[in-house]
């Protein structure tokens, strides 16, 4: 489906493998912001990935935000959404959705027991969301299922092989350990309060405040705060904390001209030895190397 001049640039492509399972890929740019109300009536589960740009949603009277480089797996039943896109944004996404038969039968173990179950997961809920950064493994799959989705010529098999595993990944990551607890309900005030304190850690990244301090300066309780970050943006406050000061240090090293302790020093690290073990632990290669050039 292309999109009219008058509503924006680009397309929604839908792809169904098999019968219960249905893929989206969304690439477009809006002119301006909308607003688009989905009725859901039938139960489903929506995994999706989203490679650029942002979606708002609002479910049931909670806001979240779909945003770029996330993972996000949706348990809904029968309710209404409202997705919101800004204009003059490109959105790039691919979405799932399987309905909760299949679910189940994916979540099935090979004597015939469930240790997942759709209606558990809710636990009395009509939704329930579970978000992350999309990992490398999960980049590694969704190139190979945006290539043959671009491909003609790709058998149904290959692409339903990819999209499967892809799911037993997420499912993996998102859905093992203990018991599900409800999700929090946020205001859409309380996820603006939240966003805010994204910004400040990005904006005082060398000397961060305390969570008690930044609970104070966005005016929410740091439980809300820690649980609703989580929530939003799949990581913890300081977890997100550490992912902008390595992905600053990444790109200052890249530009060259800098040297390790310069760049440590930069993004808010006293312990150049320290530093170096998260910058390696995070992108897989020694600091040094990118300063003298080998990578």
């Amino acid at each position: 489906m292309k999109l009219v001049p008058s509503v924006g640039e680009g397309s929604v492509r839908r792809l169904s493998p098999r019968s219960d399972l249905e893929a989206a890929v969304s690439d477009f740019k809006l002119n301006q912001r909308r607003q688009i109300r989905i009725h859901q009536g039938a139960p489903m589960v929506e995994l999706s990935y989203c490679f650029e740009g942002a979606r708002e949603t609002r479910i049931a009277g909670a806001d979240y935000e779909i945003a770029a480089d996330s993972c996000t797996l949706l348990l809904m039943d029968q309710a209404d959404a409202n997705l919101e896109f800004d204009g003059e944004r490109t959105f790039h996404m691919l979405g799932i959705g399987i309905p909760i038969e299949t679910f189940h039968l994916f979540m099935e173990d090979t004597r015939g027991r469930r240790p997942a179950d759709f209606h558990r997961i809710l636990g009395g809920e009509s939704f329930r969301i579970f978000q992350q950064k999309t990992d490398p493994a999960a980049r590694l799959l969704l190139q190979r299922i945006m290539r043959c989705a671009a491909e003609p010529g790709t058998k149904r098999l290959e692409l339903e092989c990819a999209i499967l595993e892809l799911f037993g990944q997420a499912f993996q990551q998102l859905l093992s350990g203990p018991p599900h607890a409800a999700s929090l309900r946020l205001s859409r005030s309380d996820a603006d309060k939240i966003r805010r304190a994204k910004e400040i850690l990005a904006e005082r990244m060398t000397e961060p405040p305390s969570l008690i301090a930044l609970s104070r300066m966005i005016g929410l309780n740091d439980y809300k705060l820690k649980a609703g970050f989580k929530e939003l943006f799949g990581t913890t406050v300081f977890g997100y904390l550490k992912e902008v000061r390595l992905e600053t240090a990444l790109r200052l090293l890249q530009q060259g001209g800098i040297s390790v302790l310069e760049a440590a020093c930069a993004v808010g690290y006293s312990n150049p030895s320290y530093f170096a073990a998260s910058f390696r632990k995070q992108f897989g290669v020694n600091p040094g190397e990118l300063v003298r050039g080998r990578v």
